[in-house]
């Protein structure tokens, strides 16, 4: 039986990763045990002008500006949307965006934030814990919303970087595989989707199979991304069609397949 996830009474406003980045006195405390390698994130981290600014506007994490841009040049948040789903949530600050963008609307947005990792959610949005590869993290995420379907999808979702740039890039083509399957099922007709991914010779079979989805497919590196970093962002709207479940089709294909390895045996 699923049980509709409510939000925290007393909602933790911080979550364990932002808590470091927020109080200089523990980065200090860190940065004394920390590897070489670690002491340079850190540096870099409470140097950085836009975790400094996150730290002033309030903002869990630095990835809110990256998501404040991209709203700003493609109104993702329109008065009409209802239904968000926040994927890869931890450690909220799109979420935080979300809310924010959507506090003057007449109806405020339904806003579900989706992680493998544990995270408190920020008042008047709720957290799945789940793995979107998962067909029972969908289901849960569809009834969540009552089945009415999303009007937004947010994946800042990424792998752990392995240092091997072409690895990142066809590890995140996997990711975005999972997000796109996610939202050809639950986002609704004219909805859109902002997706992170790592560039590399995949972009172009990825953007293809997006413009088969949507009117607009757009690629841009907010500037809140460092500039050596080889992440971008697919921004997708206008889907063209009512949903269309891509896991039943691709179940029922290896279902089929395996049936008739079975008969030419």
């Amino acid at each position: 039986m699923f049980l509709i996830i409510k939000p925290l009474q007393n909602p933790t406003p911080l979550c364990h990763a932002y808590k470091v980045l927020a109080h200089p006195i523990n980065i200090c405390a860190l940065r004394k045990k920390a590897s070489a390698s670690s002491r340079m994130w850190i540096d870099r981290q409470s140097a950085d002008p836009f975790t400094k600014q996150s730290i002033a506007d309030g903002y869990r994490s630095r990835a809110a500006y990256k998501l404040l841009e991209i709203d700003r040049k493609f109104k993702i948040f329109k008065k009409s949307t209802k239904n968000i789903v926040d994927l890869g949530f931890a450690p909220g600050a799109w979420t935080q965006v979300a809310l924010a963008r959507s506090a003057n609307f007449k109806t405020t947005p339904k806003i579900l934030g989706v992680d493998l990792i544990d995270c408190s959610p920020p008042l008047g949005s709720h957290f799945l814990e789940g793995d979107i590869f998962s067909r029972k993290t969908h289901q849960e995420i569809d009834e969540f919303f009552a089945e009415e379907g999303l009007d937004v999808v947010l994946s800042d979702m990424m792998c752990n970087s392995s240092g091997n740039g072409e690895l990142d890039h066809f590890a995140s083509m996997d990711i975005c595989e999972g997000v796109v399957i996610l939202a050809s099922r639950l986002l609704q007709k004219n909805g859109s989707l902002v997706m992170k991914y790592f560039t590399g010779s995949q972009d172009g079979l990825l953007c293809g199979k997006l413009e088969t989805h949507f009117s607009r497919v757009d690629r841009i590196k907010p500037k809140a991304c460092r500039e050596r970093s080889r992440e971008m962002y697919m921004v997708c709207t206008g889907k063209k069609s009512e949903k269309v479940d891509l896991l039943r089709l691709s179940h029922n294909a290896e279902n089929t397949g395996s049936n008739n390895e079975s008969k030419s045996k």
